[in-house]
């Protein structure tokens, strides 16, 4: 199984990081020090990039990703984003997969889940921009007893990974840092895309604005072809007010959508929701693996 030192670099210089007792330090002239946390996340956040556009979910938001999580009203989306990955990967025994903007960890780790439960052995990694995130996801780890999994505080589009070490990269309903999973994944490997479906949450959004829209989708990157697509779609019931406020908590539509809205909809003791979910399997065009 691939180790730690095999997986991070240093996000000041490159060099490979090497664990030594509570630290990782880089192998560079300088050698970089990174503590890691009692909980086991390590922050590779550089200097001047904490404060980023896309700094991540907040602490708030992360409260209520894993309330809501912990139901298991999403396990339809990690189930399938496992099966995807493991149709990905070939046969192979021996893994290491990354989920850039990986929140709270829950995916990341039921994924691995899935994964060892199939006789896959994983080294995986989450990496997410909010600190708390990653603090949560080292706990959720821990306590699952997935000791091969890891996540980092760092920046998904300068990832603190080393080129050609993944063969599968999660971006799941997150920004797609599309060069950066072209330099990490193996020739083989493949970028596994999970994003919002046409009319992924219609009934709250019908709640929120009196002109709802539907999905656009989202943008592939270049330099990946489609492998697979697929459209995952099931209805649940949220049976109480707190299980529709986490939900809402957790959506982009929390800090935009109109105040009337907002009332209208947690105004409500029940809700049906439309869960709609793409993927999309993407491998690297033959001219943009370099080695």
């Amino acid at each position: 199984m691939t180790e730690i030192n095999e997986i991070f670099i240093c996000p000041l210089c490159g060099s490979p990081l090497v664990r030594q007792e509570g630290s990782l330090f880089c192998t560079g002239a300088r050698r970089h020090c990174y503590d890691i946390a009692a909980s086991g996340y390590v922050n590779l956040l550089p200097p001047g990039k904490k404060n980023n556009a896309r700094a991540g979910d907040d602490k708030d938001m992360l409260r209520c990703r894993s309330r809501f999580l912990s139901g298991g009203w999403y396990d339809p989306i990690s189930d399938t984003a496992a099966r995807l990955g493991l149709k990905a990967i070939g046969g192979k025994e021996r893994i290491t997969f990354a989920d850039a903007g990986s929140g709270e960890g829950y995916h990341t780790c039921r994924i691995a889940q899935q994964f060892q439960q199939r006789g896959i052995s994983c080294t995986g990694v989450g990496i997410d921009a909010a600190k708390s995130g990653a603090q949560a996801g080292a706990k959720l780890a821990r306590t699952s007893g997935l000791d091969s999994i890891r996540f980092i505080a760092g920046n998904i589009f300068a990832l603190p990974l080393a080129d050609h070490s993944a063969d599968l990269v999660y971006s799941i309903f997150a920004p797609i840092p599309g060069e950066e999973a072209a330099r990490i994944l193996k020739k083989d490997g493949a970028l596994i895309v999970v994003s919002a479906g046409r009319e992924h949450l219609w009934e709250l959004r019908c709640a929120l604005y009196s002109e709802p829209r539907i999905s656009e989708g989202v943008q592939m990157p270049a330099g990946f072809t489609p492998a697979a697509q697929e459209t995952l779609s099931y209805e649940i019931d949220l049976p109480d007010p707190d299980t529709i406020a986490a939900l809402f908590a957790m959506t982009p539509f929390y800090y935009r959508c109109p105040r009337e809205g907002r009332e209208r909809l947690l105004s409500l003791d029940k809700l049906k929701v439309r869960v709609a979910v793409d993927f999309t399997v993407l491998t690297l065009d033959k001219d943009e693996h370099k080695n």
